[in-house]
């Protein structure tokens, strides 16, 4: 049975390779099917958090840009363990989503169904070019893990006002 495009039934009847070596056409439309579907859950990232960061600071990789991406779910997990005097184990969990508003062309952040990062000291904000920054409160004791681990999942959402992305 050949791959249909909506369909998301591998093509087991069909011969994985062509005459040429190559992959049949009926596999690669799944894979390539495949792929797209799962490219916006994204993969975990981390990014190690500094303790005492009074002024935004960059979370590398955690960027998105309004010609692709219109809204961003970011599920996160952060991790600020101290040891000694005054030691801490402070975590937080949750999604926050990173919105494009295109009248402003700015990026907002709204916490999803969390009371958000406060019980971690971390404070998340996002640049207009969609960069997601945070800050840390100073915490004792000598650091033993501090990181923010996350995987974003992204929608286009896209329209010709604002992005050069094709509009169906």
């Amino acid at each position: 049975m050949p791959f249909l495009g909506d369909s998301f039934s591998p093509p087991f009847k069909d011969v994985l390779a062509g005459p040429d070596g190559f992959l049949a056409s009926s596999w690669e439309r799944f894979i390539r099917s495949a792929y797209d579907r799962l490219l916006p859950l994204g993969v975990e990232n981390s990014f190690p958090l500094k303790n005492n960061q009074s002024a935004a600071a960059d979370i590398t990789d955690l960027k998105f840009s309004a010609r692709a991406v219109s809204a961003a779910f970011i599920d996160f997990l952060i991790q600020r363990t101290t040891t000694g005097s005054g030691a801490v184990q402070l975590t937080a969990a949750g999604t926050i989503a990173a919105v494009y508003r295109p009248n402003s062309a700015a990026w907002v952040l709204h916490a999803i169904g969390t009371a958000g990062p406060s019980t971690s000291g971390i404070t998340f904000s996002i640049t207009a070019a969609g960069q997601v920054q945070y800050t840390s409160t100073n915490e004792g004791g000598t650091a033993q893990i501090s990181k923010i681990c996350w995987r974003d999942r992204t929608l286009a959402g896209k329209n010709k006002l604002y992005s050069s992305l094709a509009v169906k």
